[in-house]
């Protein structure tokens, strides 16, 4: 009596409400049609906006090529078709959180590459069967972490969360970088616990 239950994550999980981070979400509701949101437009942004390549140090053209470069580049990896490549591109350059809104931070094929090969290595997903692709249309954004971002992330889940399966089923997860153990510490929004 008087004692707390153990929660796990794995009770957070099964009734966790999943945040939509996919590229359906890029679109918003006008007049009853579906309109792409200019922030997840990148090639729009960057030929109405010649400051933003400047601001990114590089001219018009050069961001545009860069821009196409990684559209390209899912498309050929992944098998993504055109719009979701673009969308997939555009939110992980401006930023889960826009941080990178203006100033895109648009990441090179060698490290998609690297974070492909992690999650194939880490995860129930992998190119031939096409759920690679899945996870990263669910959340995009993963593409811009690092490897030891990824790490962490698994180094703090629960040992009762088989992470493998846990992210591939909502790759959001994979942003979980801390575990209060039920003893919080204010990080709920990165913690494992908390779902």
């Amino acid at each position: 009596r008087g004692r707390r239950r153990a929660a796990t994550a794995l009770n957070g999980l099964k009734d966790r409400v999943k945040k939509d981070f996919s590229v359906k979400n890029a679109y918003i509701k006008k007049l009853g049609k579906l309109v792409l949101q200019r922030e997840f437009d990148m090639r729009r942004q960057i030929m109405e906006e010649p400051a933003m390549a400047s601001r990114a140090g590089l001219t018009q053209e050069a961001l545009l090529a860069d821009f196409e470069r990684a559209v390209q580049f899912l498309r050929v990896e992944l098998g993504c078709n055109d719009v979701e490549s673009d969308i997939c591109i555009s939110k992980v350059a401006t930023g889960l959180y826009m941080q990178h809104l203006g100033r895109p931070s648009i990441p090179s094929n060698e490290h998609m590459r690297t974070v492909f090969g992690w999650l194939e290595d880490n995860l129930k997903a992998t190119r031939s069967d096409g759920s690679l692709r899945v996870v990263i249309e669910k959340y995009p954004f993963v593409l811009g972490r690092s490897i030891p971002e990824l790490e962490e992330s698994k180094r703090f889940c629960p040992e009762d969360i088989n992470f493998d399966i846990a992210v591939a089923e909502d790759p959001a997860l994979v942003d979980k970088t801390y575990n209060c153990d039920g003893i919080c510490a204010n990080q709920c929004t990165q913690c494992w616990f908390n779902g």
